[in-house]
């Protein structure tokens, strides 16, 4: 049976995960491979939204100045998946909600007509 207030609710949980998703921190990793090791590097760029507004102050770390241009990228990408996700799922819970108020309750007769069908042929 579908149970509308359960779809409503993941799709409202998955809009609030994408809204959070707008307020995290950015980071770049590469990942570096010799004979002996592979080693991961992840370097924190800052905030979403401080790295659009060039609020960020490069100087101070060296791997992050060498990073500016990827850490902006990463951050443009980010915000763009977020705002599309969450126009995608407010549209989604918009026709989810027109198609519950749409939906007639229709319960299921059968088990009502088998036993008349029984009432009668005795």
């Amino acid at each position: 049976m579908f149970k509308s207030k359960y779809i409503i609710l993941i799709v409202l949980i998955f809009i609030f995960i994408s809204v959070i998703n707008i307020f995290s921190i950015v980071y770049v990793e590469y990942s570096s491979v010799s004979l002996v090791k592979f080693k991961e590097h992840r370097i924190e760029c800052g905030q979403l939204i401080d790295i659009i507004t060039d609020k960020i102050d490069y100087s101070e770390n060296s791997a992050l100045s060498m990073n500016r241009n990827t850490c902006m990228n990463i951050a443009i990408v980010t915000l763009l998946s977020s705002v599309s996700s969450i126009l995608f799922l407010s549209l989604f819970l918009y026709l989810i909600i027109r198609y519950i108020k749409k939906r007639k309750d229709i319960e299921d007769l059968s088990d009502l007509i088998q036993i008349l069908k029984n009432r009668n042929y005795r």
